[in-house]
């Protein structure tokens, strides 16, 4: 875990330094003497000199006591083993989404499938197997996870960089919650490593097979999507998909009340929705702002500054300093009377969503991935009934050289409490 800091006086770094580790570990439940340990190792590291003052990330040490992490994978300081610390890099199960990805590290056929380059940031690659059957994929899900309480009202996360673009693709980040032990490490807090993950490999479907970074009760903690674009269209869509009981929504101060399972014949949980927006190419930096009552979703281009003093790549990010034309959807949160109902949802569904009566995300994690047509990408890669063939003829025909290597960018990514 690499932690920046300004040029402050030594003998403040420890107090500070603890105490932000105190909090880190209250949030996201990962044992205070694991993270004291490696607190004080980084602090005798900044005593013998080994921080980078010039970091243009590390201009005041108050701005971090908000940050739970930030990394900079421009940086010259930022390792792989950063993004070790703060992600699992594998998911030994099948897609929940049904794509023809492999995701699992165990059982990828390509070397390379994480790559950090230098001045560039860190490549996330979807590669063709050379096979009629997957692509190797990547799928990051964080250690921490997060919840609101008083001493946390709001949590902002930020992601700058790019995502592939092309016929057949469905890149996403986004957060998902769950309550079952093996998500949040109740009595076994040696699962937070990759190595312990390997041992889920070809044990079992993702729908009965709970992990560190599988759920099955979703949606009863809650799913937030922050980036969704599909099969190249470059239009990025914000969803919210709880049980039916859990929260009703109003969009972007529209009138029209919208549960948040809004379930359809064809999609039992198809979530509630803000307005899609496009953009020139899916690049640029993206922010989602997690309060009790609302979410906001915003978004700069490319060349827009987004280092301003309370700017999204500050040290101290401040929504209330944002641009309107930069807030791309706002929903507000509402309790609701709506109950499952066996006609539309099915009995899993309902099953998991029991003890999820009222509009409360929990144990929220965060998830980047590639994925490659299955429910939705496929669903919509023509307006044919036959959808689905149709996008994995193209992915395993002559679209795999276009899919073949492209890859989601990741230039800085943070989650911060505001």
């Amino acid at each position: 875990m690499k932690m920046l800091f300004g040029d402050r006086a030594s003998d403040n770094i420890a107090s500070r330094g603890i105490r932000s580790m105190r909090i880190f570990a209250m949030n996201s439940r990962v044992p205070l003497a694991i993270l004291l340990t490696v607190g004080l190792a980084v602090i005798f590291n900044f005593a013998c000199g080994d921080f980078d003052n010039e970091n243009e990330f590390s201009s005041d040490i108050e701005e971090y006591d908000n940050r739970f992490f930030a990394l900079d994978f421009r940086s010259d300081s930022t390792a792989i083993s950063d993004l070790e610390a703060h992600f699992f890099t594998t998911f030994p199960h099948d897609d929940p989404t049904e794509g023809d990805v492999v995701y699992d590290r165990s059982q990828w056929i390509n070397p390379v499938m994480i790559e950090l380059k230098k001045a560039e940031g860190l490549y996330l690659y979807v590669k063709s197997r050379g096979d009629s059957l997957k692509f190797d994929s990547v799928r990051l899900t964080s250690k921490a996870y997060y919840n609101l309480d008083d001493e946390t009202p709001g949590i902002v996360f930020v992601f700058k960089g790019e995502l592939p673009s092309a016929r057949g693709l469905w890149p996403a980040w986004w957060l998902n919650g769950s309550m079952q032990e093996t998500w949040i490490y109740e009595g076994n807090e040696q699962s937070i490593t990759d190595s312990n993950l390997d041992h889920y490999s070809g044990r079992g479907r993702f729908y009965n097979t709970p992990s560190a970074v599988n759920v099955t009760d979703w949606p009863g903690a809650g799913e937030i999507d922050i980036i969704e674009t599909i099969n190249g269209t470059n239009v990025i869509h914000n969803t919210i998909h709880t049980c039916p009981q859990m929260c009703d929504s109003k969009w972007n101060n529209d009138d029209e009340i919208i549960n948040c399972a809004n379930a359809t014949p064809h999609d039992p949980n198809s979530g509630c929705s803000g307005t899609p927006y496009e953009t020139t190419s899916p690049a640029g930096t993206f922010a989602c702002v997690w309060e009790r009552s609302s979410i906001r979703f915003y978004f700069w281009s490319p060349n827009e500054e987004v280092r301003f003093a309370g700017g999204p790549l500050s040290g101290k990010p401040d929504p209330d300093l944002w641009n309107a034309e930069n807030l791309k959807n706002e929903v507000q949160l509402l309790e609701t009377d709506a109950e499952c109902d066996e006609t539309l949802h099915q009995e899993w569904q309902c099953a998991s969503c029991d003890s999820s009566s009222s509009c409360t995300f929990k144990n929220m994690k965060v998830i980047f991935n590639i994925t490659l047509c299955g429910k939705w990408a496929g669903a919509e890669f023509d307006d044919t009934d036959d959808s689905l063939t149709h996008c994995r003829q193209f992915i395993f025909g002559e679209g795999r050289d276009t899919i073949d290597n492209q890859f989601l960018r990741i230039e800085y990514i943070s989650v911060s409490r505001i």
